[in-house]
């Protein structure tokens, strides 16, 4: 029995990995963050309507490219959150659940390409072993990573499908045969980041390239193979490469900073000052953030011992450059961070953006990882390592102290975030997560059949949406008249005059008193967020 867990010990500390790394994503799934947000709501009920009736809101029948909110949304995770909302019901928990699957499947992606890395790199067994195990507990524990893992962010999906195309296409070529299996199965997995988001049509043929680059002398060798792979790949890309062209698979586009200047010079310079404003120690490690939508605001999204571990990759690189090594493995991860950042920086507002960067973190999780490899030789080759026997005369006491007081630090500052995430943040993102939408409605629809008009407010923007999310509305019967009865708009004192109606006011509403409602919906935050009146 011992023998048999020896060898397979690497399989079942992956697993302890991986169940922790679900719990984490699992816990409060639906409460935290509280609230839903539009984006959620949309993705959910257009899923949930493809699934049910083959039609989005607009009854376009299994579009490409959704309609939604001023832009177009890709489709892979409003088809898989179908799925999902019709075996579990339409509620957030399940909206949430396939982002959270895929979420831990990244985890698991990320060891296994950590370990192909090693392979490629030239690591020893041993060192494969526990640095493939550690890549996964980073992303396990990384802010960014868990809170766009535990939301309806289509970026956390596309996240966890790049890892798994990176993993499959280096273990393609990283054995003396092509492995035919990794290779088209990695062509699936980047085909699925493309109709998954946005940002993966500039990131997945960057990356692609650059793992054939680092590859080339294999790629020459099965250049026909490497060929045909990518032609079955452009086959199922056809039906997004139709809708980029005649369709609305490049509305997005609109949206970057090329369309703001006409200047050649000040595109270069935004795009530069926005690529940098993604590596600043206050977005990476202090929290700044546009939205809480996108983050806590105290916590960056690499946790403080991880960011120290990226600053000695950096320092190690250096180091190797003036003694005139150019380490080729750590160029790549170099480029990766750089690729993930650009939708990021090409964005015409809103920087830092996490979510659109979100495609860096595998990048900054090796640099990570690569830096503690080379911590950790630089400290068993010092003198001072060598000198200090432990008590019993154990070796390596300074490299054993490092780790342990890192080790330490982490799990404190990773505690710390974990419980302000699940507590605090919770409150204080009530706004950005439109909080209590859904109690609200849930309320309401009761009193459809007896009240000649539903009057809600508009304060939060697109209540129409939780309408469709809560009452489960047919998509044709929308569109036919089926919210006839509600009128979404700024709500006044004087709309509490209407007879037979219900009135729901938001929390701006300041003239209409809480205390005069019939129900008062609260957020996680404690404030008032809807004033329900029954006339």
């Amino acid at each position: 029995m011992l023998s048999f867990f020896n060898k397979n010990l690497f399989i079942a500390l992956s697993i302890l990995v991986l169940v922790f790394a679900a719990g984490l994503r699992l816990y409060k799934l639906a409460d935290v963050p509280h609230g839903m947000t539009w984006d959620e709501a949309a993705i959910g009920y257009n899923g949930y309507a493809i699934l049910t009736t083959r039609r989005d809101e607009w009854i376009f029948k299994l579009p490409v490219s959704f309609r939604s909110f001023g832009d177009y949304k890709a489709p892979f995770a409003i088809y898989l959150n179908g799925l999902f909302t019709f075996l579990f019901g339409l509620n957030l928990w399940a909206v949430r659940l396939p982002f959270v699957l895929v979420g831990i499947g990244s985890v698991l992606g990320m060891i296994l390409l950590t370990k192909e890395l090693g392979i490629k790199i030239g690591w020893q067994k041993k060192q494969i072993f526990w640095l493939s195990l550690i890549s996964g507990i980073l992303l396990s524990i990384s802010p960014w990573h868990l809170h766009y893992s535990r939301t309806g962010f289509e970026s956390g999906m596309a996240l966890g499908f790049t890892v798994w195309g990176a993993f499959l296409l280096l273990r393609a070529y990283n054995k003396d045969k092509l492995n035919w299996f990794s290779l088209y199965s990695s062509v699936f997995f980047f085909v699925l980041t493309l109709y998954t988001y946005h940002s993966s049509k500039i990131v997945t043929p960057l990356l692609v390239l650059s793992i054939l680059l680092w590859n080339k002398d294999k790629v020459f060798k099965y250049f026909k193979h490497l060929l045909l792979a990518g032609i079955s790949g452009l086959v199922i890309l056809y039906p997004l490469i139709k809708d980029s062209i005649y369709g609305k698979g490049l509305e997005r586009a609109g949206t970057l900073i090329f369309n703001q200047s006409d200047s050649t010079v000040e595109v270069v310079v935004t795009f530069i000052k926005q690529l940098f404003a993604h590596l600043t120690p206050s977005f990476l490690v202090l929290g700044e953030t546009t939205s809480f939508r996108h983050g806590d605001g105290k916590w960056g999204v690499l946790l403080p011992i991880t960011y120290f571990l990226v600053l000695t990759g950096l320092v190690f690189f250096i180091k190797k450059i003036r003694s005139g090594k150019i380490d080729k493995n750590y160029l790549f991860i170099f480029f990766w961070i750089f690729i993930g950042i650009i939708p990021a920086a090409l964005g015409a507002e809103l920087v830092p953006h996490s979510n659109r960067a979100l495609l860096a973190l595998p990048g900054f999780l090796l640099l990570a990882i690569y830096g503690l490899n080379d911590l950790s030789s630089w400290l068993k080759a010092t003198k001072l390592n060598k000198q200090i026997p432990g008590s019993h005369g154990a070796k390596n006491m300074v490299w054993v102290s490092v780790m342990g007081i890192m080790i330490f630090l982490q799990t404190l500052f990773f505690i710390k975030y974990i419980n302000n995430y699940y507590s605090d943040f919770a409150k204080i993102s009530a706004n950005d997560f439109t909080d209590g939408y859904l109690e609200a409605f849930d309320y309401v629809k009761e009193f459809e059949k007896d009240k000649e008009k539903i009057v809600f407010t508009s304060e939060y923007g697109q209540p129409y949406i939780y309408a469709l999310f809560s009452r489960k509305t047919n998509p044709i019967w929308y569109q036919g008249g089926s919210l006839i009865k509600y009128e979404f708009k700024e709500v006044n004192v004087g709309d509490l005059e209407r007879q037979n109606a219900v009135i729901v006011a938001g929390k701006s509403s300041e003239f209409i008193e809480a205390s005069r409602a019939d129900k008062v919906i609260y957020g996680s935050d404690g404030e008032v967020r809807f004033k329900i009146f029954i006339r």
